[in-house]
């Protein structure tokens, strides 16, 4: 137990968010967003939920108890039960963002928002909101606790599959919602749930998806030096060979922002207006002068 000792766990979140300043930002900012969306646009309406969440929301529901104790309390017991499977950053990151998300909940809770009338698009603005705030706590490697936990110390213990182990707890909780929500509610919490899914995953993409630009020129030095020099990007010089003419044709590769892919196939243009230009769209980019490894 000396592991969850105060001070040692203060010195420890402090260095990390002394080494990670930008993971806690997000984090911060995607708890908060979280913890709004359960309290204005998910507890007014009644809508069914998931994971620990879900968990709280019924404990709302059927006994008025406030879901900031439920997240708390959920969050430290599972901790305390999976922490020797987990690693100090995840137990350090899971620990501020459910206590923040908590004390977070319990500010928005005293205040009074405004009901909408449709309540699709409740559901529908509860998914967003809540979804960029997951997004943007997943994008950073931090976690949101709860079945978060379960599934990562299951698979680390017993080997489980995380997919569908977490599939499993989160559907029997939004069903166990079927005791305290009516049939509409529930499937109302379903729709809030996919455009939450949907919403993580086009954050987690929006922030790492460049342009693949393969460029196939016989200005390949004019090109290269304008790559390397005006641009100051690193490119992959590939030994190409036609095939109806046998002649060889170098291609330059480069991954590049958007504006940058566009000013790059202006200038090729430019100096040959034969080029042969290919972009593609990646999701992710992992090395020197993109993500980190450690982030992924």
């Amino acid at each position: 137990m000396e592991r969850f000792n105060l001070r040692k766990i203060a010195m420890q979140f402090g260095e990390l968010v002394r080494a990670e300043w930008s993971t806690f930002w997000f984090a911060t900012l995607g708890a908060v967003l979280m913890s709004f969306s359960i309290i204005a646009l998910v507890v007014p309406y009644r809508f069914a939920g998931a994971g620990l969440a879900g968990v709280a929301l019924l404990a709302r529901y059927v006994f008025d108890v406030s879901p900031a104790w439920v997240i708390a309390a959920g969050n430290l017991l599972l901790l305390a039960w999976g922490w020797r499977a987990l690693s100090p950053r995840f137990v350090l990151w899971t620990l501020y963002v459910s206590m923040l998300s908590s004390g977070a909940v319990a500010f928005f809770e005293l205040f009074r928002y405004p009901v909408l009338g449709n309540t699709f698009l409740a559901a529908l603005l509860g998914g967003v909101c809540s979804g960029i705030g997951m997004g943007l706590v997943f994008r950073v490697g931090g976690s949101t606790g709860g079945t978060d936990v379960i599934v990562a110390a299951a698979k680390k213990r017993w080997g489980v599959d995380m997919g569908m182990f977490s599939f499993y707890i989160n559907t029997a909780i939004l069903f166990l919602s079927w005791f305290a929500v009516d049939l509409e509610q529930l499937l109302m919490g379903g729709v809030l749930l996919y455009v939450e899914s949907v919403t993580i995953d086009s954050v987690l993409k929006s922030f790492d998806r460049r342009k693949q630009v393969t460029v196939i020129t016989c200005k390949v030095e004019e090109v290269k030096r304008f790559i390397v020099d005006d641009m100051e990007k690193g490119a992959t010089l590939i030994r190409g060979e036609g095939a109806y003419t046998g002649a060889e044709r170098p291609m330059i590769m480069v991954v590049l922002n958007r504006r940058q892919a566009m000013e790059l196939k202006l200038f090729t243009v430019s100096v040959d207006p034969n080029a042969f230009i290919i972009m593609a769209d990646v999701a992710e980019v992992v090395g020197e002068g993109f993500k980190h490894w450690k982030n992924i």
